[in-house]
């Protein structure tokens, strides 16, 4: 393994862990709000959600690859909210 692809994998390891600690910290808000929606699904909600996203993709390469893991994100914090 190079030096570049060892710098280039701790980078991402590092990216990796903020990653998990936030998404950890947006399930724990998720979860509760359950009690506060008639329903578990809002599809003007989730449009917002990944229209954010996309814009903070950080390019257009970038914007589907961001929307289907936003994807998952709402599905995650639908199934901690049934």
């Amino acid at each position: 393994m190079t030096d570049e692809l060892r710098a280039a994998r701790k980078k991402i390891d590092a990216l990796d862990r903020r990653l998990a600690a936030l998404l950890g910290r947006r399930f724990a808000l998720a979860a509760p709000l359950a009690g506060l929606k008639k329903k578990v699904s809002d599809p003007a909600r989730e449009r917002q959600v990944l229209a954010n996203a996309r814009g903070h993709a950080g390019g257009k390469i970038y914007a589907a690859g961001v929307t289907a893991v936003f994807k998952e994100i709402i599905k995650q914090s639908k199934r901690l909210q049934r």
